[in-house]
């Protein structure tokens, strides 16, 4: 996926995701459906998330390759990662504990809904700061997926923030019936 067709994807997911959640009454924000995490614990997920990415994006590039290595291998597609990642789930791959989020209020909300918004434009400038080699080249963990490309990384943070909205329209679909 190119870096504009790439930026446009982190941010009309994450604008998808924000009307969702905003919209959301207090019962419908806070409520744990099916045993699953409510509304909130969504979005402070998709906030840890963008957290660590953002100062994954952040690294001096020897210092990514000393750490992490370079990417030897072709970028895999965004319906591969995608595929990957699916499997994972499938196959029993939870998020580690520190992306796990704790309770969340309904007075919290409306800064929870900025703070995302604002560290979601974050990440999209700093995606935009790499070039299309850099973003091919180096790498970081992701802790299902394992060592990926910073584009890779890109790709599935904006098919993660589209997984949880499906998954909490799913969920607000139970709710409501």
């Amino acid at each position: 996926m190119d870096k504009t067709t790439l930026t446009k994807s982190l941010d009309e997911n994450a604008v998808q995701f924000i009307e969702l959640v905003k919209g959301l009454n207090q019962d419908e924000f806070e409520v744990n459906i099916h045993d699953k995490w409510s509304a909130g614990q969504d979005l402070v997920h998709l906030i840890k998330v963008l957290q660590i990415v953002n100062i994954g994006f952040t690294l001096p590039k020897p210092v990514l390759r000393l750490l992490f290595g370079i990417n030897k291998n072709d970028s895999r597609s965004f319906e591969n990662l995608q595929q990957l990642y699916k499997n994972a789930l499938e196959g029993g791959a939870k998020a580690p504990t520190i992306y796990i989020p704790k309770p969340v209020s309904f007075n919290e909300k409306e800064n929870l809904i900025q703070k995302y918004a604002s560290l979601n434009k974050s990440f999209i400038d700093k995606l935009n700061s790499h070039t299309t080699s850099e973003l091919d080249s180096y790498r970081l963990p992701h802790p299902i997926l394992g060592k990926i490309s910073l584009g890779e990384l890109a790709s599935f943070t904006s098919f993660h923030t589209s997984h949880h909205f499906e998954s909490l329209k799913s969920k607000l679909g139970h709710l409501n019936t």
